[in-house]
């Protein structure tokens, strides 16, 4: 098997385990901080990953650990908000053709018509359709960071969450754009 050397190649599927520690590079946290907008590019960031086979070499299952720092901007200030990311997470595939039976029959003696595998995800088959890690990075972060990070403390102006219809005899248009300022 040809093991990733980068987190941009697509992942091919291995022949055995193996487990490798990668730090992202000036690209890939460019391409982080611009996919998640990002305040800046994350500079000691990396990304463990330990893959393993199962089911004879028909499931794939790929244990990831991010660490790093992440700068967001706060929505009520503006001002950088850092969050420091550990985060492990698996990503779960299967070979085409597998289907384990097994845990079917396991599933529906139990009264549960749902497989233990319904997370498992087909591979696919075409090079482009491929995961690269740095893809299972940025998608785990998107997931783990607060999508309108604030500061602790920070609260927004009353006077921007008054409504001119609600009350229209106090505040007119040039008003609400005064309370702007």
């Amino acid at each position: 098997m040809k093991k990733t050397n980068d987190l941009t190649s697509p992942i091919d599927w291995p022949n055995d385990g193996w487990t490798d520690t990668f730090a992202l590079g000036e690209d890939e946290a460019a391409e982080i901080a611009a996919q998640l907008e990002l305040r800046a590019a994350p500079s000691d960031m990396s990304l463990k990953v330990d893959f393993d086979l199962n089911a004879g070499g028909k499931e794939l299952v790929i244990k990831l650990n991010l660490t790093g720092t992440v700068t967001q901007t706060c929505v009520v200030t503006l001002e950088p908000i850092e969050t420091k990311i550990e985060e492990s997470f698996l990503r779960r595939f299967r070979d085409q053709a597998f289907f384990d039976q097994t845990e079917v029959d396991i599933a529906a003696t139990d009264g549960d018509i749902a497989t233990l595998n319904e997370d498992l995800e087909p591979w696919p088959r075409a090079m482009d359709e491929r995961p690269t890690l740095l893809d299972f990075a940025i998608e785990q972060l998107g997931l783990v960071l607060e999508p309108f990070p604030r500061k602790d403390g920070a609260e927004v102006d009353g006077t921007l969450l008054t409504d001119p219809i609600d009350k229209p005899e106090k505040m007119s248009p040039f008003a609400a754009l005064a309370s702007l300022k």
